[in-house]
């Protein structure tokens, strides 16, 4: 399947995998947090959407970022929040402020124009200015014979590989599972939170180890060209 690339750096952006709970629940995920449809092969233009209704008791606003994914070349597919309709899926935005029954929303418009293949894009969403509080969001949009088995972010979304400990102290090395195939240095790179790269010293053996002399506190993001998910490190 060819496709239509529009990655985008993820290392621009850094947050936790967890939240605190009271964080978590500033905003809902309705249907679900992962869309997936089928529909004909045709040129009939449709809407999927899913809504972030607040759950803060008070106004709210709530960014986003486009993580990764594409769709099939030929697809008409462009991104509404609340607050804009854009051309095509830019990287990233801020929501307008919605009160305290409102509900923030991506809604992708799409029209395969008689073309079969797929739409599968990984978003993540958080309140505006809380960034440990983000959420995945995914969609995954097909349609004639497509194979769900080939969506390049459901496909994956089991974790691969693993990190431990997080957090760790500097000086402390961080173990690294998933890459026992791994010989020499992995194939990843090690991003801090402005997005810039990292060199990194690898000590081999049957589970990699990252040395972290010379990090400062910090999170950093590991990326492996292959692996699901990116892996967030907490230098303490």
């Amino acid at each position: 399947m060819k496709t239509h690339q529009l990655y985008i750096k993820a290392v621009l952006f850094f947050s936790l995998l967890w939240a605190a709970p009271s964080a978590q629940a500033q905003f809902g995920i309705t249907p679900t947090d992962s869309l997936v449809d089928v529909f004909p092969t045709d040129s009939i233009t449709r809407i999927f959407q899913i809504d972030f209704p607040n759950a803060s008791g008070d106004s709210l606003a709530l960014s986003w970022r486009f993580i990764d994914g594409g769709w099939t070349e030929g697809w008409d597919v462009n991104l509404c929040d609340l607050g804009e309709c854009y051309t095509g899926v830019p990287g990233d935005a801020d929501m307008l402020t919605m009160g305290a029954e409102g509900a923030g929303y991506l809604k992708l418009i799409v029209n395969a124009l008689e073309l079969e293949g797929a739409c599968v894009l990984h978003f993540w969403v958080w309140p505006t200015g809380n960034q440990d509080a983000l959420v995945n969001v995914y969609f995954d949009l097909r349609n004639g014979g497509v194979s769900f088995v080939q969506n390049p972010v459901h496909a994956a979304r089991e974790p691969q590989w693993s990190v431990y400990p997080v957090p760790a102290a500097i000086g402390e090395p961080l173990h690294i599972s998933g890459l026992e195939n791994d010989h020499s240095a992995p194939c990843v790179q090690l991003f801090d939170a402005t997005g810039a790269l990292q060199s990194q010293q690898w000590t081999s053996g049957v589970q990699p180890t990252l040395q972290t002399e010379g990090l400062s506190k910090g999170v950093y993001l590991l990326i492996h060209k292959s692996l699901y998910p990116p892996l967030r490190i907490i230098m303490e």
